[in-house]
């Protein structure tokens, strides 16, 4: 319940600030987010090593995507931080959500059901971030983007590589913390 009203609580103040300015309102909720998980999720720490990697490794493969966000001004060596930190922390977000409510013995029926609430979440969070708060790539501005949904404005191996970060993800997380799991144990 504690977990419950500190996460309610970070989203209040987010909602807060989004309506003062859409960036700094993003980027703070990002933050808390980040830092609300440090003081309440403690034993899953070391999951954003694998959340940093991955993110910012694809962040860095495709800076020149993310070089430029509509309305987005901060940056940090020419790419935009909303990707930068956006990436681990709605990562570590769908653990933190999937770890409460996905328990199963095999690791890899895990992973699947990880990977399929991943993918719904992404599609979910791409159709709100840019209908709903405008959140718009550049360079996405040449690609019509999924019908009816509209969102995913880029090109189809950029949209594979959304997928394949949380399935990569998750897949580390599902056979790391049944390892842990066994190691606890005995």
């Amino acid at each position: 319940m504690k977990r419950f009203v500190i996460y309610l609580s970070g989203i209040f103040i987010f909602l807060s600030i989004l309506l003062m300015d859409k960036e700094i309102g993003i980027l703070i909720g990002l933050v808390l987010i980040v830092l609300i998980s440090f003081i309440t999720e403690s034993d899953k720490i070391w999951a954003w090593i694998p959340a940093v990697i991955i993110s910012w490794l694809w962040v860095f493969l495709i800076r020149n995507i993310y070089a430029a966000y509509g309305g987005l001004r901060y940056s940090i060596f020419g790419i935009s931080l909303f990707p930068i930190l956006a990436w681990p922390t709605l990562l570590m977000l769908g653990y933190f959500f999937f770890e409460l409510f996905i328990k199963h013995e095999s690791q890899f029926i895990r992973w699947l059901k990880m990977s399929f609430f991943w993918a719904i979440g992404l599609i979910t969070v791409e159709t709100v971030g840019y209908n709903v708060l405008g959140i718009h790539l550049g360079y996405g501005t040449q690609f019509q983007g999924w019908p009816i949904l509209n969102c995913f404005h880029s090109p189809w191996w950029m949209q594979m590589g959304y997928f394949l970060n949380g399935f990569i993800f998750y897949g580390i997380v599902a056979f790391y913390l049944n390892k842990r799991k066994q190691r606890t144990s005995k």
